[in-house]
């Protein structure tokens, strides 16, 4: 059957989870990122009634990253299974959804806010649901913790939405302390999959070494930060366990040898994007434990560094791979993998330069230009049929 131009395009856009969901990531993240810049710079709100500071929070977790890792969760839930996750219609509704409340929070005028919360608290339990009755009947066990993470994330969202209507008044950052917490426990466990054998994969001389207890022991400190944190928040004695997965992470990462991919920018990506979490969970230990360094300059470090270095190094490798493209980053790509460094490390800067304002900005624009260059170079790939 043939397809008009504009109706081929949709079919493509629908067919699999990761292209709307990655390309809605890219480019309306540009947005977000653009609106926090302008109140930075201005220093005025425009998102009531939502404060600015959990507006930020929120859609940089629960629309920018929640969109990224329902695209790869649902595209990798195929390939575990062999069973299609979401049929086009269901994807479009999915993706609708997830619009739906991005538009909501960011033009809050528009409806009465009780409807953008009904809409975006939706988003998270279809797409636990779409997981479940894709692993489920193919007791794909190995991955069934994609489903209670959807729905902890979830609960997570509903707090933050009663703190915004005044029924649970302040719960708000802990919760998005403990959601960032959760994504880190994401990106310890998918990351200590892919990298390595990705790396292996690519360059089968680099060898890069997996000890089981190690890995066991770095992904086990780092989920155990969240109870924890659920105990006592932001306490000094978190400090310890912060240090201990911290070091563990570093020495899983010394032995993935990541010095021998930096000719390979879809690898040295993400080999950089693992090396921030341990950075960000020293920061974070180090605050707590007395230094002049603000909790927040960990949290940016985990979230600009970690989170905004692997989305873009994964939503790269995942797209070419799935459009049968050669594994090969576009130089735009390249580009935008060296604004996000640059981007997290004037965020960090941030942290040791007194909280310098321009530098905040700065780390603003060098995020939104790093997903400019992603969206340019790859929405081609994404509106477009598979080529083999």
């Amino acid at each position: 059957m043939r397809h008009e131009p504009g109706v081929a395009v949709t079919v493509s856009l629908f067919s699999i989870a990761f292209r709307p969901f990655f390309l809605g990531a890219a480019w309306l993240s540009l947005a977000w990122i653009g609106v926090w810049v302008a109140l930075l710079v201005r220093g005025a709100g425009t998102t009531a009634p939502v404060p600015p500071m959990i507006w930020h929070g929120h859609e940089m977790l629960f629309g920018f990253t929640m969109a990224v890792i329902a695209g790869f969760v649902l595209t990798a839930a195929q390939n575990w299974t062999g069973r299609q996750s979401v049929t086009p219609r269901e994807l479009t509704l999915l993706v609708g959804v997830w619009l739906a409340a991005r538009v909501g929070f960011l033009m809050p005028w528009l409806v009465p806010f009780w409807l953008v919360s009904l809409v975006d608290l939706a988003f998270l339990p279809l797409l636990a649901f779409f997981v479940a009755r894709t692993l489920v009947p193919a007791r794909n066990i190995r991955n069934y913790m994609f489903i209670p993470l959807f729905g902890a994330f979830a609960v997570l969202n509903g707090v933050i939405h009663l703190d915004i209507h005044g029924v649970l008044p302040g719960a708000a950052m802990p919760a998005l302390d403990v959601a960032i917490l959760l994504v880190t426990v994401l990106l310890v466990f998918m990351g200590g999959r892919v990298i390595p054998f990705f790396t292996e994969r690519w360059l089968p001389d680099s060898h890069p070494r997996q000890w089981p207890a190690l890995n066991w022991c770095a992904t086990l400190a780092v989920l155990l930060l969240v109870p924890m944190y659920l105990l006592g928040g932001r306490d000094p004695m978190l400090a310890p366990l912060l240090f201990a997965a911290a070091a563990f992470l570093l020495a899983r990462w010394v032995a993935w040898r990541p010095w021998q991919t930096w000719r390979t920018p879809l690898l040295w990506i993400l080999h950089l994007g693992y090396l921030w979490i341990p950075v960000g969970l020293v920061l974070l230990g180090a605050s707590l434990s007395g230094a002049s360094i603000g909790w927040s300059a960990g949290l940016h470090a985990l979230m600009v560094g970690a989170m905004g270095s692997l989305c873009i190094g994964m939503m790269a490798r995942v797209s070419l791979g799935h459009t049968g493209r050669p594994l090969v980053a576009p130089r735009l790509a390249v580009a935008g993998f060296a604004l996000i460094t640059l981007a997290a490390l004037a965020r960090l800067g941030v942290a040791f330069s007194v909280g310098l304002p321009w530098l905040a900005a700065a780390s603003g624009l060098g995020w939104a230009l790093a997903y400019l260059c992603f969206a340019v170079a790859y929405t081609p790939l994404l509106v477009r049929p598979r080529t083999t």
